[in-house]
């Protein structure tokens, strides 16, 4: 039995050892094969490169053969003191010795005077000067005193051209003076026929390009042969006529290195199933990758949920002991009445926007979660407190908007932070100091943000009063009041108040109220309950109650009949408060 297991895993070993051989062995083929066949695609392109250099080197000699023949005509102008005596025949004996002429012309001053042969070419007779396409290149022809090559273009006979202008200047009397130009209208591709043929006898499809004039850059295809061009080699060059050329060639028949052999279709094929089993693999990894991220992320804002961000933050407080953080709770102020005016659609596009704010701003580092609800947390891992203050400053703000059907849907954010080690001693207490200064800054009107201050008790503030403070946060229907007890200054009002007293906004209502609590009591209970409620505060201890029932009056005259507990509590911000909420009797 034991020797029959040992055999089996010799077996196995051996088997893996020719599973590395032969991938070994394939590796080193591919190898070399790849290697041979770069260098055969290197030769191969280098010698095209040279062959088509030697190209452009016979492209250049055409187009002297034609610059010869306006310099000729250039000579019979100066050997006759500036006269043009037999033109017609001086031309047609040039033209004999170049049938890629169209015609020469002679154009004195820059108006062409004299056009051989002068049939079919009458429309040829302009002021060079002053027309608006050729005007340019001519002046700029006399200015640098260098011939020209301009096209290619329609010839009125048909067919496509290029016309080469030579300016000529004549010295008399010491003074040299500019007489007119001396032109060449070629055809093309006649001009270059015998490199057209030599390049396809060579067994090459080619495209010859030039610019359109020397002011110019854009490049126009000259003349080309064969439907398409694989991998081309490019080769650029520049004519006396100070034009760019780029010529390209590729082989007719395809490259000979991509000509493939039963080596290459083998390794080849290896290729595809080694490739396959890699993408199997890969398809697996990437499966597992989405369900491991569907199980820890929110489906609705792609941010961790709370499992998630919980397992991310005790991975990294075990990995970096040490090394501070900083927690941000925050949530959407009136969150629950976006939901009711707007649709929870609405909701869901002002969550969206918030998790894509949060990220922009606090960084690609920034870890952000999302509890439940409107309830996120952001982690800034590396950062205390005091560092990530201005951009949590930042974050507060950046104008929230959301945009829902192309209309602009403002919202606001309130967050509280801490951090660890340090305020807190791990992660998780370091959320609920965060929590507790987020609480904080909704009692004190939302819309901005506070650090935790030791001394907040997350206990104490979710004591009843009727009702919870997160309640209070989320607008719980039971109207409810906070007054500093120094100056009856109000810090808090709920929309539900707001509702109760017929106030539209909480600046009506804070109008309303002037500088007193006893401003909202009716006038037949204002003195009773006033002096009562004094009386309390004067002697209350923190967290103390104190009911009572009395009648307020509304903005609109109404008496409305209420029940009311009063609570007393120190707060290390605004000092002593009072929590008033009324139930209607």
């Amino acid at each position: 039995m034991n020797k029959k297991l040992i055999l089996k895993k010799a077996n196995k070993s051996d088997l893996l050892i020719m599973l590395a051989a032969i991938l070994f062995l394939f590796t080193l083929n591919v190898g070399i094969i790849s290697y041979a066949q770069h260098q055969r695609m290197v030769r191969e392109r280098e010698q095209t490169h040279y062959i088509a250099s030697g190209f452009s080197m016979t492209l250049n000699e055409e187009l002297d053969n034609v610059f010869y023949l306006t310099g000729a005509l250039k000579e019979t102008i100066v050997s006759h003191d500036g006269k043009i005596v037999n033109f017609n025949q001086v031309a047609q004996d040039l033209m004999a010795k170049n049938t890629a002429l169209g015609s020469l012309q002679l154009a004195p001053k820059g108006k062409v005077t004299h056009i051989y042969p002068l049939k079919g070419n009458e429309s040829g007779m302009i002021d060079l000067l002053k027309d608006p396409k050729r005007g340019p290149i001519c002046r700029y022809g006399i200015k640098h005193n260098v011939t020209t090559l301009q096209g290619p273009f329609k010839l009125a006979q048909g067919g496509s051209g290029m016309a080469v202008r030579s300016p000529l200047f004549l010295t008399k009397n010491g003074k040299t003076t500019f007489w007119g130009f001396a032109i060449a209208i070629i055809r093309v591709p006649d001009i270059f026929k015998d490199t057209a043929k030599t390049m396809g006898l060579s067994g090459y499809n080619y495209r010859l390009y030039k610019n359109v004039s020397p002011l110019s850059k854009k490049k126009v295809l000259v003349m080309k042969s064969g439907s398409k061009l694989e991998k081309p080699v490019s080769f650029s060059f520049k004519t006396d006529s100070n034009n760019s050329w780029r010529l390209v060639i590729s082989p007719k028949n395809g490259w000979q290195y991509k000509r493939s052999n039963w080596i290459l279709i083998y390794v080849m094929l290896t290729d595809v199933l080694l490739v396959l089993l890699m993408l199997w693999i890969i398809n697996r990894r990437i499966a597992t990758r989405i369900l491991e991220r569907e199980a820890s992320r929110d489906s609705l804002t792609q941010a961790y949920n709370r499992q998630g961000f919980d397992g991310y933050m005790q991975d990294y407080a075990q990995q970096h002991p040490n090394e501070k953080s900083t927690i941000i709770m925050l949530d959407v102020d009136d969150f629950k009445s976006v939901n009711d005016v707007f649709g929870h659609h609405v909701g869901d596009q002002v969550l969206v926007t918030l998790t894509k704010n949060l990220k922009q701003v606090f960084g690609p580092e920034a870890i952000v979660g999302r509890n439940g609800g409107d309830e996120f947390v952001v982690a800034l891992p590396g950062l205390s407190m005091k560092q990530s203050q201005p951009t949590i400053e930042k974050m507060s703000k950046l104008k929230q908007t959301a945009v829902v059907d192309k209309k602009p849907i403002d919202f606001s954010i309130s967050m509280g932070y801490s951090d660890f080690p340090g305020q807190a001693r791990n992660y998780v207490e370091a959320c609920r100091f965060a929590d507790a200064a987020l609480y904080e800054v909704k009692i004190a009107g939302k819309d901005s943000y506070a650090s935790y201050k030791s001394g907040l008790s997350q206990d104490k503030r979710h004591n009843q009063l009727g009702l919870g403070m997160r309640a209070l946060a989320a607008g719980d229907p039971t109207p409810l009041l906070v007054v500093k007890v120094d100056g009856e200054e109000p810090i808090y009002v709920n929309k539900s108040l707001l509702d109760l007293f017929n106030c539209e906004l909480s600046t009506n209502f804070y109008d309303y109220y002037g500088d007193s609590f006893a401003n909202l009591i009716a006038p037949d209970d204002r003195k009773r309950v006033y002096t009562e409620l004094k009386d309390f505060i004067a002697q209350a201890e923190d967290e103390e109650r104190f009911k009572d029932n009395f009648s307020i009056l509304t903005t609109d005259a109404r008496v409305i009949r209420v029940r009311s507990e009063m609570k007393y509590s120190l707060n290390q911000r605004y000092g002593a408060l009072i929590y008033l909420n009324f139930i209607l009797n």
